[in-house]
């Protein structure tokens, strides 16, 4: 019975050793990333289903880049996006991201697909997806 109890001493006291060295681990050797700000626009049906993300951000990751850079990524899964159709993604007036659909039903852009960056985007601001020249969806930026 005691060798039970030590045993179950020994796991109890080194998981916690474990998630507290994890920690430090992190902690010391970790990046650091500061925001300047973090937004996304959710798409959702009549119903409140969300099928549709956009998330944009203004980020450096302290002593690799001197600077905050913009970062982006937009995906949505609607029937409506049809194979080779052209999608952009507007914030205001300016067009932020650009791609072609190249799954039927759902497309991913990531930073590559960044056309022009937004210095100063807030809370409120519309964004519209534009599919092969029509506006299919917007809604409006919040906080992440």
């Amino acid at each position: 019975m005691e060798f039970v109890f030590t045993l179950f001493k020994y796991f109890v006291f080194g998981f916690f050793f474990l998630i507290v060295f994890l920690f430090a681990f992190a902690a010391i050797f970790g990046k650091r990333i500061k925001k300047q700000w973090d937004l996304e626009a959710e798409f959702r049906d009549a119903s409140g289903k969300e099928f549709g993300e956009f998330d944009i951000e203004m980020s450096r990751i302290e002593k690799e880049e001197p600077d905050y850079t913009f970062k982006g990524k937009f995906r949505m899964r609607h029937e409506s996006l049809a194979l080779g159709h052209t999608v952009q993604v507007y914030v205001e007036d300016v067009l932020v991201i650009e791609g072609q659909v190249e799954k039927a039903g759902r497309v991913f852009f990531d930073r590559t697909k960044i056309v022009n960056a937004v210095p100063d985007a807030a809370v409120g601001q519309m964004c519209r997806v534009v599919i092969d020249g029509k506006e299919a969806f917007s809604a409006a930026l919040a906080f992440d």
